[in-house]
């Protein structure tokens, strides 16, 4: 992700994130047993994001599933030439319960490589054997170099090479929208 960025238009909105959460919970309803369901948020913002359709999930659904959190950067292909902007701390996996045997529901803001998820997969396996595992993303911008597919979307966009999709999630930014940017170039 690149600091010098100029907003494009906002794809969502905060109401439209908040119906993209409900939709994608009404999915995940249809998929969830609470008791071998885990939802785990990809950090950062996969995090909140996987919390928010939790509560959805218990409100609406009556379904009650733990909800964890995975940092797979040490897991990533690239993780000694990325660049860490605007995200928090580096943490430890947060695991409710153990993943063996469970489906666990991948949540995350942005899918566009495939590289990340390609990453949780791995750290996912590191801690167990799951029965299966789902992929859900606020974000689909396309332009995959893996052949990875979510299950579930809130919305698919293909952008072009100088663009990209910037999540902008409470707590972590000071307002609930996604952007889609254009990415300036960085002059040596």
């Amino acid at each position: 992700m690149k600091d010098n960025f100029k907003k494009i238009r906002c794809l969502f909105s905060e109401s439209d994130v908040q119906t993209a959460f409900g939709s994608m919970a009404e999915k995940i309803a249809s998929w969830a047993h609470p008791e071998s369901t885990i939802l785990m948020g990809m950090a950062s913002r996969g995090i909140p994001i996987a919390k928010a359709i939790a509560q959805i999930l218990e409100k609406e659904y009556d379904v009650l599933v733990p909800v964890g959190s995975i940092d797979n950067s040490y897991y990533r292909d690239d993780f000694h030439y990325r660049k860490r902007i605007n995200n928090p701390p580096l943490k430890i996996s947060e695991m409710p319960a153990e993943v063996e045997g469970k489906m666990v529901v991948l949540i995350d803001d942005v899918l566009y490589t495939g590289r990340s998820v390609r990453a949780a997969l791995q750290a996912i396996l590191d801690l167990g054997r799951p029965s299966s595992v789902k992929l859900c993303v606020l974000v689909d911008r396309g332009r995959r170099e893996l052949p990875i597919a979510p299950d579930c979307t809130g919305v698919s966009i293909e952008t072009e090479a100088n663009q990209e999709v910037r999540v902008c999630i409470s707590p972590y930014d000071d307002e609930t929208a996604v952007w889609l940017v254009e990415v300036e170039e960085e002059i040596a």
